[in-house]
């Protein structure tokens, strides 16, 4: 299983609205990839805001990109 995937599981992703408070992102499942997951690893998991439709992507970081 790809790590990935199982961030939603070991992680809460939030973000934070202009009104102050804190919304939490759940994994997208609206693209193709979600019927067949292997598809997508390459791509990423997208998490989604149900409040106002943010989205973000977590993807794996190269190996040469440098580290935060």
């Amino acid at each position: 299983m790809n790590d990935l995937f199982t961030a939603d599981l070991l992680r809460t992703f939030e973000h934070r609205h202009s009104d102050g408070s804190w919304q939490t992102m759940e994994p997208s499942h609206h693209d193709p990839a979600s019927h067949d997951p292997e598809a997508g690893w390459a791509d990423g998991v997208v998490f989604v805001c149900r409040s106002c439709d943010e989205q973000v992507r977590v993807t794996h970081r190269e190996a040469d990109a440098p580290k935060p």
